[in-house]
C-alpha cells in the first residue's frame, strides 16, 4: 500500500547508536493532516504545541504510520514543524532493534505541502540525555531518560536517506487520547540526605535519608499559585505527590527553582518502604531532570509510565512545586457494560478489573503498565476474553492477534513478546495463541483476518504434532526455551527439574490449541478431523499422569517417575477434556479440597471455567473471588495485582496492575450467561 507518494525514510547521521533523540524541523504552509512513522517513537509538535505521540510498534517489514489531523495548528501562513524522535537501538520486550528512521508527509486536502527528503533539517537533540549509560526502566520496557532543561541551540544538517520498506501501513487501532494533568497531592515532604556519591538517580532516591518536615493531610496539585518548600540542611528537599489511584502515563512537572539543579523524578505503585521503590534489582524507575533557574515545565511524552505515586528530590534550598504527576493516555473505548452480578462487592471488583484493563491496553495489549508494558499470548487471551464482553471489542484484538502472528519463528514457536526479539520463548504461550485465534473468531466472526492468520497457526500445530510420543509431549529441554506454566512453586521453570519431563500442563494446552484449530477450520468449512484426532491423541495420553494414590493428575513424569501436584494440572485437563467422566468428581473435589498447590490469580481463569461446567460449583467460584479480589480491595488496591503477594513478588518488583489478573470481568459474564 503506498501512503507516502513524495517522502523519504530520514534520520541524522550524527544521531548514531544507542538510545539516541533526533530532532526534525520543517516550515509549511496551512494544512490539515500529517502522515509519519519512525522505527522507535515520536513526539509531533507544532508551532511550539504537543500535538501527537506513540509510534505503532513493528518488524523490519512490518511498519505502521500514523495520519493525524493537525488543522487547529496550522493555520497560519507559515507553520514551524518539529517532530522529536527516539531511536533505542536495542532489543527489549517492547522494541525490536532496526535501523532508524523518520518520514514524514503533510498536506492541505490532496495536496502535498511538505515532506521527509535530503533537505530536511536535522539535530541530535541538545537537551536529552543520550547513551546507554543512561540506564533502563527495565530490560523488558527499555530506557529511561535524562534530560537539561538549559537553553543550548541545536547543530542543524541536511538529513540522510535512509534505506528500508517503502510500502507501510496504517495505523491498526485508535490513537491514545492524551489527558490534562492527573490530581494529585503532595502527601509527604521533606529534607534528603545523599549516602550514595555515584550511582543512578534511582538508586540514590533509594539510599537517600529522608528527614520528614511534613506527613499529614495533602495539599492539592495542580496548584495554581504553588506549593513553597524549603530546606536549611541536608541535599534538598523531597516531595512525595499521591495520585489517589493507579494510572498510567507520561510524567509532567511544572517547578519553579531559586538555581540550576538537580531534579530527580521517580514513580512507583505503592508507599510500602515509606517512600517511592525506585531501584529495584537493577530497574531504575527514576528519570534526572537538569533544572534551568526559575520555572520549569517540562513532559516527556516519548515514555509511559504506570504508577500511583511521584517523588521528587530537588538538588536546592527552595522550590514552589505547581504540579508533579502524570498526564493520563488512554485507549479510547466505549463505555463498559454493567456489572452483570448484581452484589456490591462483585460491582467493586468488576468496575476494577474494568479500569486495570484499560490501564493495561495501549498500542497492544500490554502485561503491566509499570515495569513491562509487553504483549503476550497469555497475558492477552485473559484481556481478550474480558473485552470482548465489556466492551464488545475486537478491532484491538485484532491488531494484537496480527502484531503476535508475525513474530513466528523458524522453529515453529511465537517470539516469547510481540514485535521483541527475546532470547527465549515460552512453548505453551504459542499452544495459547491457537487458542486466542479460535476465540476471536467467535466473538468477531471476521473470517477473513482468521483465513490470513490460519497458516500461522497450523505451523505451530504442526511443530507440537511431531514433538508427539505416544500422544505424550515432552518439555523442550534446550536452554533457549522456558518451559514456564504460571507463578508457582514447581511451575515457573521445568529447568530446575533433572532427568527428560513429560509435561501434563503442556500436554493441556496442547490438546486446546489441537481443539481450537479443528474449531477454526469446521467454522471456514474445511476438513478439521486431523486435529479431533490430535487432541484425543493427546488426552487419551494425559492417563500417564493420574496418580490413583494421590486421587489426581501429577504435573510431571521425570524418568518414569511422576511428581508434582497442583491445582493448574488438574484443572487444565479438566478445561480440555482429558478427564474421564468417572474421574470427573474426584478431581473437581480435589481442586476445593484447598489440598493441592494453588492456582494463581491468572491461571485462575482455567479453574474457574472448569468448575463452572457444573452449575453447583457457582457458589464456590464467586465465594473464591470474594476472598481474593476482594482481600485485594481490602488492602488498598485500586487495580489488581500480577499475583496475591503484591508488591513483595518476585524480589519486591511485583506489579500492582496486571491485565491478566481481570479475569472476574469475564467470569460474571460466562455465569450470568451472557
Amino acid at each position: 500500500m503506498e501512503i507516502f507518494s513524495k517522502a523519504q525514510r530520514i534520520w541524522s547521521a550524527d544521531a548514531d547508536g544507542t538510545n539516541v533523540y533526533a530532532d526534525f524541523f520543517a516550515e509549511f504552509p496551512r494544512a490539515d493532516r500529517i502522515t509519519l512513522a519512525c522505527d522507535g517513537n515520536y513526539a509531533l509538535y507544532i508551532n511550539g504545541d504537543f500535538v501527537a505521540h506513540g509510534q505503532f510498534p513493528g518488524y523490519e517489514d512490518l511498519t505502521f504510520c500514523d495520519t493525524i489531523d493537525i488543522s487547529q495548528y496550522a493555520q497560519k501562513d507559515a507553520n514551524q514543524l518539529k517532530i522529536v524522535a527516539h531511536h533505542p537501538g536495542v532489543d527489549t520486550s517492547t522494541y525490536r532493534n532496526k535501523p532508524a528512521f523518520v518520514i514524514f508527509e503533510v498536506y492541505c486536502g490532496e495536496a502535498t505541502v511538505c515532506f521527509s527528503c535530503e533537505k530536511t533539517l536535522t539535530a541530535v537533540d541538545p537537551n536529552y540525555e543520550h547513551g546507554a549509560y543512561v540506564g533502563m526502566v527495565s530490560g523488558q520496557l527499555g530506557f529511561t531518560f535524562g534530560y537539561n532543561a538549559q537553553e543550548v541551540p541545536a547543530k542543524c544538517t541536511n538529513a540522510i536517506p535512509v534505506d528500508g520498506i517503502t510500502e507501510y501501513l496504517p495505523r491498526p487501532v485508535g490513537k491514545l487520547v492524551v489527558g490534562e494533568p492527573k490530581n494529585g497531592a503532595v502527601t509527604n515532604w521533606g529534607v534528603f540526605t545523599d549516602r550514595l556519591k555515584d550511582g543512578t538517580p534511582a538508586q540514590k532516591m533509594t539510599a537517600a535519608a529522608l528527614e520528614n518536615r511534613w506527613l499529614c493531610g495533602g495539599k492539592k496539585l495542580p496548584d495554581a499559585d504553588g506549593i513553597e518548600l524549603s530546606a536549611n540542611s541536608g541535599d534538598g528537599i523531597f516531595a512525595i505527590v499521591d495520585l489517589g489511584e493507579e494510572d498510567t502515563g507520561f510524567l509532567s512537572i511544572d517547578v519553579d527553582v531559586p538555581c540550576e539543579c538537580d531534579i530527580f523524578i521517580g514513580w512507583g505503585e505503592h508507599l510500602a518502604d515509606l517512600r517511592v521503590r525506585t531501584s529495584i534489582g537493577g530497574r531504575n524507575f527514576a528519570a534526572r531532570y537538569h533544572a534551568k533557574a526559575g520555572r520549569n515545565r517540562f513532559e516527556n511524552p516519548l515514555l509511559r509510565c504506570g504508577c500511583r505515586f511521584v517523588e521528587l528530590h530537588i538538588y536546592a534550598e527552595s522550590c514552589r512545586i505547581f504540579y508533579a504527576g502524570i498526564r493520563p493516555t488512554r485507549y479510547p473505548l466505549p463505555t463498559a457494560k454493567p456489572c452483570p452480578w448484581d452484589d456490591s462487592l462483585h460491582r467493586r471488583i468488576y468496575d476494577t478489573c474494568v479500569r486495570t484493563l484499560e490501564l493495561c491496553m495501549h498500542e497492544h495489549y500490554e502485561d503491566c503498565p509499570w515495569r513491562e508494558q509487553a504483549l503476550y499470548t497469555m497475558d492477552s487471551r485473559n484481556q481478550m476474553l474480558c473485552g470482548y464482553y465489556i466492551w464488545n471489542e475486537t478491532i484491538f484484538a485484532k491488531a494484537s492477534l496480527e502484531l503476535i502472528a508475525h513474530s513466528l519463528r523458524e522453529d515453529g514457536l511465537l517470539e516469547l513478546c510481540s514485535p521483541a526479539r527475546v532470547g527465549i520463548t515460552i512453548p505453551s504461550f504459542s499452544a495459547i495463541f491457537i487458542v486466542q485465534l479460535d476465540e476471536y473468531f467467535v466473538h468477531s466472526d471476521d473470517s477473513e483476518t482468521v483465513k490470513k492468520l490460519l497458516p500461522i497457526a497450523e505451523k505451530i500445530a504442526a511443530m507440537f504434532e511431531k514433538r508427539l510420543a505416544d500422544g505424550l509431549i515432552g518439555c523442550f529441554e534446550d536452554g533457549k526455551y522456558w518451559n514456564f506454566y504460571e507463578w508457582q512453586e514447581g511451575l515457573d521453570d521445568s529447568r530446575q527439574r533433572n532427568g527428560h519431563s513429560f509435561d501434563a500442563p503442556l500436554s493441556a494446552f496442547v490438546s486446546m490449541a489441537f481443539s481450537a484449530l479443528a474449531d477454526i477450520r469446521r467454522r471456514l468449512g474445511l476438513d478439521h478431523r486431523h486435529f479431533d484426532e490430535l487432541r484425543e491423541r493427546v488426552n487419551l495420553a494425559a492417563e500417564n499422569f493420574w496418580d490413583e494414590e494421590h486421587g489426581t493428575y501429577a504435573s510431571y513424569i521425570v524418568d518414569g517417575e511422576k511428581s508434582h501436584y497442583c491445582e493448574l494440572t488438574n484443572s487444565l485437563l479438566l478445561y480440555c477434556g482429558a478427564v474421564p467422566e468417572n474421574r470427573r468428581q474426584r478431581v473437581i473435589s480435589a481442586l476445593k479440597s484447598g489440598e493441592l498447590t494453588p492456582v494463581t490469580l491468572s491461571h485462575s481463569i482455567f479453574k474457574y471455567d472448569a468448575l463452572l461446567s457444573e452449575h453447583e460449583n457457582v457458589n464456590y467460584v464467586l465465594k473464591d473471588i470474594e476472598e481474593k479480589w476482594g482481600g485485594m480491595l481490602m488492602n488498598g488496591a485500586t487495580t489488581f495485582w500480577e499475583t496475591i503477594e503484591g508488591q513483595s513478588a518476585f524480589g519486591n518488583a511485583g506489579s500492582l496492575c496486571h491485565g491478566w489478573s481481570a479475569i472476574p470481568a469475564y467470569i460474571y459474564f460466562r455465569i450470568a450467561g451472557n
